[in-house]
């Protein structure tokens, strides 16, 4: 295999290990936010804090996202 297909698939290989990370990362969180929903015990849910969480999640997907989009930098590895 010539070197720039070695480069090739090692830039791939790496987003992808990149997404699987944030992947995880997400999985994590929704685990959290469930078992938070799950441990109410039916108390009254402050609907602001429901609607920040929501948004911190769709600012770390929009992140995962535009991270994805980004050319990665050739050059210096």
């Amino acid at each position: 295999m010539d070197e720039k297909r070695k480069e090739c698939y090692s830039g791939i290989f790496n987003k992808i290990d990149y997404i699987e990370d944030k992947i995880i990362q997400i999985k994590e969180q929704l685990a959290t936010l469930k078992k938070g929903f799950q441990n109410t015990d039916n108390d009254e849910t402050c609907l602001d804090a429901v609607e920040a969480e929501k948004a911190l999640l769709e600012i770390v997907n929009e992140g995962v996202i535009d991270a994805l989009l980004q050319p990665k930098p050739k050059g210096d590895a």
